[in-house]
């Protein structure tokens, strides 16, 4: 009888996929370590190999177990109904998970589909056991938020300085860090001049689509669409997010929702007044004598013309103290009132005005426009990719957020920053201011060509000074991080890219496969009793069918040969051969020869077709002279033909 260990062993091999897959369904959700995570993004060419090496082995225990099963169920079939060497082949070809082109067409098709099947349960377990990018969402701990708070007002609020009635410029005690955490003052304005003049020519996007800008103190960060002056902690050495896995996060932030809105005021008081203008001509000659009286006089040379306008910006904005005018020089080198630009912002009794004054010719357009910045307090959202380096800023639902500097004082330092930006620029051919406002102007109009020229100048000129306002909100809020360390946090909630071993579908069809092998296993051993009385003669076995061939002598090979003489044809050895492979055979106990185990011919039939005939009826009929063997040997018997 066949062993124990050998019924067993279809069993035995689902023991390590099944334990496998239980492990996955319980844990496959969960995140693997950093470390792992890490060692995945370096190499992930050896996890591969170690991934596509168990799915292999987990799929060659399922599928031998699979074969094992059939192989055994055949054997205890083979026992008790006679079956055709066509039979035979077909269930070596599926045990072995062979192709055998011999074999009849429907078998074939059936032998392929069955080995090609087999390669299924290697790709199910490779999809349950690949490792993973996943996205998590947790939370974050405290994110780094400035504070405006009196025991830092030296660093936020000393710059501007009340005496009187007057507003007064302390730039002496403004500080300044620029290294790798970025270009970070105290002061705004004057250190972030140009960069501040550079954002408000190009805030308006030619296509509509939000803006694009970077922080002004640290350029690889930028934001999507408005700033709104918030997430200045974002992208500084100190950030709470340290974790490199954060794909990104976001978070609370109070800040100012700052609106702009600007009209052409024909009563404006702001305008430019002649105080000065120089000229001067000089030969070229005397010019020559002068500064070059090694080089040999050209008498070619045109006379020197040189001109000098100067002026003040002065006059009255509607919340301006009376008896105390805005008012500071404009030099230019043009005649008078030609190409020059002006702006005074002030921030008193409540409301936060700005007028602009121009001269002629370049920058006329501009020439009394007046704007109203009103801020409300506001709780906005605030969303960090820290893959692609940008942020993005929305405001939340109206509400009555915590004021975020209570006095008022940042928002007055805001205007005053903007007051004193137009006294640190230039304009002697041209007006830096002018042309800062004159850039967004045309980008306004091609935006919105349906816009007349005063509509444009006073929406463009509105976005300009809104993109001031937000950045210098951005520079005093990284300030009190950096410079003054005056914090507050926040609850940050983000992204974070983690490791899980396989997607859940595929460890799902992975267990089901298993459980299906589970089933068809216990069933066939349930049906078989456990394979009962199940012999160790084994079709797949060399050893077995030699043995068992020898020992039936002549009368197999004497019985095909027969029949192809009948037929008129030879023996070929033909693997397919119609004639050997339609003769059925039955094992059989021949308690005649000592309860020795045989195989004994059924029939074979010119048209394949078989029929079963019992074994005590074939051996009364037919002459076949049975080989006696020993009581634990086989023997395969041929009979002649009817």
């Amino acid at each position: 009888m066949e062993s124990t260990r050998a019924r067993l062993l279809p069993m035995l091999e689902l023991l390590l996929p099944t334990a496998a897959i239980l492990y996955l369904l319980w844990n496959g959700d969960r995140e693997f370590t950093e470390s792992f995570y890490r060692y995945l993004k370096t190499d992930q060419a050896t996890i591969q190999i170690v991934v596509q090496v168990v799915s292999h082995v987990l799929a060659m225990l399922q599928v031998s177990c699979l074969c094992a099963t059939l192989n055994l169920s055949t054997r205890f079939r083979f026992l008790r109904r006679s079956a055709s060497l066509h039979d035979l082949k077909f269930w070596t070809a599926l045990s072995t998970t062979q192709v055998d082109l011999s074999l009849p067409s429907f078998y074939l098709a059936v032998a392929a589909a069955f080995v090609v099947a087999t390669f299924v349960p290697g790709a199910l377990w490779a999809g349950a056991l690949s490792p993973l990018f996943v996205l998590k969402t947790r939370e974050l701990g405290g994110q780094i938020l400035p504070a405006f708070s009196d025991k830092t007002r030296a660093n936020w609020d000393s710059q501007f300085q009340v005496r009187g009635s007057r507003i007064w410029n302390i730039n002496d005690k403004c500080t300044l860090i620029n290294d790798a955490r970025g270009l970070v003052p105290s002061c705004p304005v004057p250190t972030l001049q140009g960069l501040l003049l550079l954002s408000a020519s190009s805030v308006t996007t030619l296509d509509g689509w939000p803006r694009k800008h970077s922080k002004l103190d640290n350029p690889s960060w930028e934001y999507i669409g408005r700033s709104f002056g918030i997430g200045s902690s974002v992208g500084q050495t100190n950030d709470n997010i340290t974790d490199d896995r954060v794909l990104y996060y976001n978070y609370t932030e109070i800040g100012y929702v700052a609106n702009v809105s600007c009209i052409q005021n024909s009563t404006s008081d702001f305008y430019f007044r002649l105080i000065g203008y120089t000229e001067r001509n000089i030969s070229a000659s005397e010019y020559q004598n002068t500064h070059h009286p090694e080089l040999e006089f050209n008498h070619s040379l045109p006379p020197t013309r040189s001109q000098l306008s100067t002026y003040f910006a002065e006059g009255y904005l509607p919340n301006s103290v009376m008896g105390v005018p805005e008012l500071y020089p404009v030099i230019s080198w043009h005649k008078e009132y030609e190409n020059i630009t002006a702006w005074a912002a002030s921030a008193n009794d409540g409301r936060n005005l700005i007028a602009v004054a121009a001269g002629t010719n370049l920058y006329q357009k501009l020439n009394q426009t007046q704007c109203e910045a009103f801020f409300t307090p506001t709780a906005f959202n605030v969303t960090v990719n820290r893959s692609q380096q940008s942020i993005a800023v929305k405001a939340q639902v109206p509400a009555e957020p915590q004021q975020i500097e209570p006095t008022g004082h940042l928002v007055a330092n805001v205007m005053h920053s903007i007051n004193l930006l137009a006294r640190m620029s230039p304009s002697l051919y041209v007006s830096v201011l002018g042309e800062t406002l004159s850039r967004n102007v045309e980008r306004m109009q091609k935006q919105n060509p349906p816009l007349n020229l005063t509509e444009a100048v006073t929406s463009a000129v509105a976005d300009s000074f809104t993109a001031i306002i937000d950045d210098i909100l951005v520079a005093y809020g990284a300030s009190q991080i950096i410079n003054a360390h005056d914090t507050t946090s926040g609850a940050a909630r983000g992204v974070v890219e983690a490791v899980q071993i396989g997607q859940p579908l595929y460890r799902h069809l992975v267990f089901a496969l298993n459980s299906l092998l589970i089933l068809v296993v216990v069933s066939q051993a349930a049906h078989t009793r456990f394979w009962h009385r199940l012999t160790k003669f084994n079709y797949l076995d060399f050893i077995s069918v030699g043995i068992a061939f020898s020992a039936g002598g002549s009368d197999i090979a004497k019985a095909v040969l027969d029949e192809h003489q009948k037929k008129g044809t030879d023996w070929v050895a033909d693997p397919s051969d119609p004639i050997a492979c339609a003769m059925r055979v039955k094992w059989n106990l021949n308690t005649m020869l000592g309860d020795t185990e045989t195989m004994a011919i059924v029939k074979s039939e010119d048209s394949g077709v078989v029929r079963r005939r019992r074994v005590h009826k074939e051996r009364s009929r037919n002459s076949v002279k049975l080989a006696r063997l020993d009581s634990n040997s086989s023997a395969l018997l041929g009979s002649n033909l009817d």
